[in-house]
């Protein structure tokens, strides 16, 4: 009796000195994991800052660009006004090609304050969209004292553990299944195979019976995304106009340009061959910036089919060869007058359909589906109309609405409930807004009074 006694006796000893000794252990597990948690929690939300800050510099960079080329674009604009006088130190140019010339500077200076003001809109917007969410809504979850209280447990905690957790015999009482408490039912239910101690369960209802968000699904993304998406409604269209703006500038640019070339070689230089050169200039730079921009067919149901932009470059080869005509050593007959007036009113008439033709390329188009995405390339999500023709000319980048195959978020994982719970919880979702239209609403009121102007 007394030596079953005394194996007894050392059999309760050494299973207490090995349970004690497993408390141990996973106490400093705890504390471990708790701080290695939070740790790569608070690294990764330190990227998700840089996100904010990477998609907000992109359209601030690009604002700040546009806004530089439109500053001195007005100077380029005003020279042709006002310093490159025409009729001021010579004779005037005849009225067909004054007229070609004023309407084409006109309208580029119309452009030129609607880009620019754009520019700016967006580049203030976004500055201060970013502000918000780096200062509100994406910190860094720093624990507080008393999680780090709660985290900590010392090792006389082991005397306020269960008899059976204390004096339990490894293999032969192999403990209990992962479970977790139902609220309903008011019992334990099995959520695992896995075999946890007691105050391993202790320590999730301790440390994490606050979690209560949604559970990480496969098509699950951060919620910085989500909400900075939502927040890009109010500057997108911005962005992508004031780009637009930059592109339909030039092209009323050039044009008068070259014809303002043209205009002084003839009138006070009294020259030929040097208005054709720099009009083959003006002509290929023209030609190059529109193949380069419009990359793709406009919106459906466009007004305008034909694809004017390929002809639309040569309407100053049309005017300097009138001009020629016109200031040549033929003498002023019916036929050459006719000739003249009939160059005249083809150019009249590629810059009205070019104009025509720039309300079909600007115009946004909705989408039926959303467009894939591939590394390295602009994407904008469905709900954003871009215009499909500047598709790839706009450098839009927008938050992504999936993480690719293999990432995570520690942040949602911490949020996310253990077993069943928090599967039903409504995942953080941008908010539902439509998106600012101002820029395309100008740009409307801008293209249509440059089709009048033509008419």
């Amino acid at each position: 009796m007394e030596e079953i006694t005394a194996a007894a006796a050392a059999l309760s000893s050494a299973a207490f000195d090995y349970n004690r000794a497993n408390y141990i252990f996973d106490a400093r597990m705890r504390w471990g994991r708790f701080n290695t948690g939070y740790s790569m929690a608070m690294a990764q939300t330190s990227q998700y800052r840089e996100d904010i800050s990477d998609l907000t510099e992109l359209t601030v960079t690009k604002a700040d660009t546009y806004h530089t080329v439109g500053t001195i674009c007005f100077f380029l604009n005003f020279e042709l006004i006002v310093d490159g006088s025409l009729g001021v130190h010579g004779p005037a140019p005849p009225g067909w090609l004054m007229g070609l010339y004023w309407t084409n500077v006109c309208i580029a200076i119309m452009f030129l304050v609607a880009f620019t003001w754009m520019a700016m809109h967006s580049g203030a917007r976004a500055s201060a969209g970013a502000a918000q969410m780096r200062t509100h809504s994406v910190r860094l979850p720093i624990p507080t004292p008393r999680m780090l209280d709660m985290a900590r447990v010392t090792a006389n905690s082991f005397e306020k553990q269960r008899a059976q957790d204390g004096f339990r015999i490894p293999f032969a009482m192999p403990a209990g299944k992962e479970s977790e408490l139902d609220e309903e039912s008011g019992k334990r239910v099995t959520i695992s195979d896995r075999r946890m101690p007691i105050w391993y369960h202790d320590e999730v209802e301790e440390l994490r019976k606050d979690e209560g968000g949604p559970a990480p699904s496969p098509t699950s993304v951060p919620e910085h995304f989500e909400l900075y998406r939502g927040l890009s409604e109010e500057w997108w269209c911005y962005d992508v106009y004031s780009r637009i703006g930059i592109l339909v500038w030039f092209s009323y640019w050039l044009t008068s340009a070259s014809l303002y070339s043209m205009c002084h070689i003839f009138t006070e230089l009294r020259v030929l061959w040097p208005a054709w050169t720099v009009t083959a200039c003006f002509v290929t730079a023209h030609w190059g910036i529109l193949r380069l921009d419009i990359t793709s067919k406009p919106r459906e149901g466009s007004m305008m089919c034909l694809p004017i932009e390929k002809i639309v470059p040569f309407v100053p080869v049309l005017a300097v060869f009138g001009m020629s005509i016109e200031y040549s050593i033929l003498d002023p007959t019916p036929f050459w007058q006719g000739l003249i007036y009939t160059v005249s009113w083809i150019c009249y008439g590629i810059q009205l359909a070019w104009a025509i033709r720039v309300y079909d390329l600007v115009a946004p188009q909705l989408r039926s589906k959303e467009s894939p995405e591939h590394a390295g390339d602009a994407w904008s999500p469905i709900e954003w109309p871009v215009p499909p023709a500047f598709q790839q000319a706009v450098y839009l980048v927008s938050a992504p609405k999936y993480l690719e195959l293999g990432q995570t978020c520690l942040s949602q994982e911490m949020k996310a409930a253990k077993g069943q719970k928090g599967k039903t919880a409504p995942e953080k979702k941008a908010r539902e807004c439509r998106s600012s239209m101002l820029p395309w609403k100008l740009f409307r009121g801008a293209c249509i009074t440059a089709i009048s102007m033509w008419v």
